[in-house]
């Protein structure tokens, strides 16, 4: 897994959200109308959610021929902080935040806590940043971008983001909202970070990473509008720091 790049496994289990079956609570209903109809009505019933926590949600990591069976906790506060952590075999082997300027993961098999700034100087960044991953979470996060979102009349709802240098775009099912693809492209450093749904996974891949690797994820417990303590602190003594710019 530390080969791995982590910003990178970061995404992947944002996703998962995406893939599976999952038992909600104090979820709004499924919108009734189709298309952007149906995302405005999604957008309406939960216009009150400011945070979203899935909890137990069970997923299948395939990275290098390796099979990880982990068990996901994520916590997302809107416009605020990303929180993840993925457990294996009772133990815990990531714990990640996301903040609107940084990244902070502590890789407890290698112990090693890496940080780092989403933003780099002049323009050159990875080819998501704190809004993107945000919005990958759950549909709720995009209704502040309708404005940017189109209906093909068939089968996609397609939101296109571009930036001076990153293009993006992220699709939704219009029966239902689901995610479907999304792509981020730099321009200027030819960095780019793909994603499409399968039969039963969302696939991601990227010339960003190493190897390629799949995510299936069924399960999990969805509780809005409750908060929750992050904790990020590691004893120095025994964990590696790494800045990574």
């Amino acid at each position: 897994m530390s080969r791995l790049p982590w910003y990178i496994l970061l995404i992947a289990f944002l996703l998962v959200r995406q893939c599976g079956v999952v038992k909600e609570a104090l979820q709004p209903k499924a919108p009734d109308m189709e298309g952007i109809a149906g995302l405005i009505q999604q957008c309406e019933e939960g216009d009150t959610i400011e945070s979203l926590l899935i909890s137990k949600a069970e997923a299948i990591l395939t990275l290098d021929n390796e099979r990880y069976e982990v068990s996901i906790t994520l916590y997302s506060k809107r416009d605020s902080i990303i929180y993840l952590s993925a457990v294996h075999g009772g133990f815990e082997i990531l714990r990640a935040t996301v903040k609107h300027d940084s990244i902070k993961v502590i890789n407890r098999l290698n112990k090693i806590v890496y940080r780092s700034s989403l933003k780099r100087k002049f323009g050159y960044q990875y080819p998501v940043d704190f809004d993107d991953l945000q919005n990958l979470i759950t549909n709720y996060y995009l209704c502040d971008e309708l404005d940017r979102a189109h209906d093909d009349m068939q089968k996609r709802l397609v939101f296109d983001m571009d930036e001076l240098h990153i293009k993006k775009r992220i699709s939704l099912n219009r029966e239902g909202g689901a995610l479907d693809l999304f792509e981020f492209y730099h321009r200027k450093t030819g960095q780019y970070l793909l994603g499409e749904r399968l039969e039963d996974s969302f696939k991601i891949y990227s010339n960003l990473m190493i190897t390629e690797f799949e995510i299936i994820a069924r399960g999990g417990l969805y509780t809005f509008n409750r908060d929750i303590k992050v904790k990020m602190e590691v004893n120095p003594r025994k964990y590696a720091f790494t800045e990574l710019r």
